[in-house]
């Protein structure tokens, strides 16, 4: 649920956990100073944490008010990228620090996008304003960069570093079974979440999503190779998430600016695509001239909110 930080007025969300999850000391172990002053950390930032009259067994999460990752549409193939590194770098920092998401689908990645927005939107109707005094207009993501994070922590686990790593059975996630999950086998978690992200990345741009409706969007083939073998019906097959970042790095790397700088266009649009097309070439002048990188980034986030 959404409620007002009365010192400033921040709309910030509410999440009611329970404790036997572990969600909350996972969730405040990326939240502390030494992990949130890391660029690499893209893990949700908790404000405050809560007791619960009576409920010794419950705790209220306190962060800030997120969006859906795909609301507004990304306007550039540069500013998905940007959304992929952002997310591949937040699996990478939690694996690193020996935990498994399990649960890494587009459900569980929000954006704060309050400085894409004129004014601020309603919570629980994204398109009003808070006023409900017309729409909430915005910039693109290439104009105010917003920030990506990895959110809901409930199923994760945290292992010892000293111990080999468990293997697990995996979990549904984003309406999606991984093959180890229908073969009922357990394995490393690391390589489901590697799964899971691949999965994001095919279904929700490469090649559409039939349960979501999605249509997917064109432009992003030069990731199928990563895409491809990032879900690999074997998880041993399957890179590390080091790996993943690493290849990722060296793709974009070789991308031109004209190809960053490209309409990322829905497939099932035909008529209105001549008409956008022009449209952004005088929109991609402009933000040329206004020296807007073609993969916008937000500026560094130097403290907790």
């Amino acid at each position: 649920m959404d409620a007002l930080r009365m010192s400033d007025s921040l709309i910030v969300a509410l999440k009611l956990i329970k404790t036997s999850t572990g969600e909350d000391e996972i969730t405040m172990l990326f939240s502390d100073d030494d992990h949130n002053s890391d660029p690499h950390n893209h893990c949700v930032r908790i404000l405050e944490v809560l007791p619960v009259p009576g409920a010794d067994a419950e705790k209220i999460l306190v962060m800030v008010w997120m969006r859906n990752v795909m609301d507004p549409r990304f306007r550039t193939i540069g500013e998905a990228i940007q959304f992929f590194k952002e997310m591949i770098e937040s699996l990478q920092y939690v694996h690193r620090n020996n935990v498994a998401h399990r649960d890494c689908s587009l459900n569980n990645m929000a954006m704060e996008g309050n400085s894409m927005f004129i004014r601020q939107y309603h919570p629980m109707a994204s398109k009003k304003r808070y006023d409900w005094n017309g729409r909430a207009l915005h910039f693109s993501r290439t104009r105010r960069p917003p920030r990506y994070y990895l959110i809901d922590f409930g199923c994760s686990r945290m292992y010892d570093p000293s111990q080999p790593r468990p293997l697990e059975y995996s979990l549904k996630s984003g309406g999606y079974i991984p093959p180890e999950g229908l073969a009922d086998m357990p394995c490393d978690p690391f390589a489901t979440d590697v799964f899971f992200l691949g999965n994001l990345m095919r279904t929700s741009f490469l090649d559409g999503d039939p349960i979501m409706r999605q249509p997917g969007v064109s432009g992003f083939e030069f990731l199928r190779p990563l895409v491809n073998d990032m879900v690999a019906d074997d998880p041993s097959k399957r890179p590390t998430m080091d790996e993943v970042a690493s290849r990722f790095s060296g793709i974009v790397g070789k991308l031109r600016w004209w190809k960053l700088r490209s309409r990322a266009v829905q497939k099932d649009e035909f008529l209105s695509t001549p008409f956008r097309a022009v449209y952004h070439l005088f929109w991609t002048a402009s933000m040329m001239l206004l020296l807007k990188p073609a993969i916008p980034s937000p500026k560094p986030l130097h403290s907790r909110l």
